[in-house]
């Protein structure tokens, strides 16, 4: 990774997460094929689901972007997690935030979805009513986005 890929990408994890150091890449397959699966929970892994995720790996230039290019999501998520046991410790609530953002970027999160994020939140130890923080903080964030993108461009988004 060249030094301005290390720098961009540590400080769009600082400005996410409040990182101060660059996570290993040891479990951003577990991580990716989670969302995706979860993504997938409708049956369905529409474009701008797997696009939401595709443009976050290479923003955080994440060894799992061509996995994230071309995952079928078709896997146990359970069985996924559970050959990277150190995703539980490295934080869960993370994962869970990222899953809810890839699922809802079709404009929808289905019920279908929101069951199997519910059943990686069980699997990662996060309580039911953390999730629907979770959720909340999401559907924030989009209101807060469609305020300032209306406040920046009150005449449409010029590119």
């Amino acid at each position: 990774m060249s030094d301005m890929d290390r720098d961009g990408a540590l400080w769009i994890k600082n400005e996410a997460y409040g990182f101060k150091n660059l996570p290993p890449d040891g479990d951003q397959e577990a991580f990716i094929k989670s969302v995706l699966i979860c993504a997938k929970g409708d049956g369905i892994l529409a474009p701008e689901e797997r696009n939401w995720l595709v443009g976050r790996a290479a923003a955080h230039h994440n060894s799992g972007y061509e996995l994230a290019k071309t995952y079928d999501a078709d896997e146990d998520l359970i069985e996924v997690l559970g050959k990277a046991p150190t995703v539980k410790k490295s934080g869960p609530r993370a994962i869970i935030y990222a899953a809810i953002r890839a699922c809802a970027a079709d404009g929808e999160f289905h019920p279908e979805e929101k069951a199997q994020v519910q059943k990686l939140a069980k699997y990662m130890g996060v309580e039911e009513d953390v999730v629907n923080q979770i959720e909340q903080q999401c559907n924030k964030e989009k209101e807060v986005r469609e305020q300032r993108l209306a406040l920046l461009f009150p005449d449409g988004i010029p590119y």
